[in-house]
């Protein structure tokens, strides 16, 4: 035989041990049952059984543990600043215009004997 089927012909027989001890519990529990014994008695041989059977099979009762989650980190939101701050900054520029005069509004500048030297007819 090849060393792999070695390993697995020991690996079979240690199961087929490991399983013939969980029947032999499971006919002790049933023993139980039957004479009329604790029920703590007969919840132990069943609970070996059971480990017995998880020994047995590791891989079918093998539990996975999930994969981690990842936490998506949410970085706040600031669209509502900025919009804000956008606002601001254009109804400041515009009071501005206003306060200080670049809005075309002439008639701060201008006096009565400019107005018909602007509004002549070019020849």
């Amino acid at each position: 035989m090849t060393p792999e089927e070695l390993e697995r012909h020991a690996d079979l027989i240690k199961r087929a041990k490991i399983l013939s001890i969980a029947s032999e519990q499971y006919f002790k529990a049933a023993r139980a049952i039957e004479i009329g014994e604790s029920e703590d008695l007969r919840y132990r041989y069943i609970k070996s059984a059971k480990d017995s059977i998880k020994d047995a099979f590791p891989e079918v009762f093998e539990v996975r543990t999930q994969a981690p989650k990842y936490l998506i980190k949410e970085e706040p939101d600031h669209r509502v600043i900025k919009t804000i701050a956008i606002a601001a900054l254009i109804l400041g520029v515009l009071y501005s215009f206003v306060k200080f005069g670049p809005t075309g509004d002439l008639s701060k500048t201008w006096t009565a004997d400019d107005i018909p030297k602007a509004t002549a007819y070019p020849k």
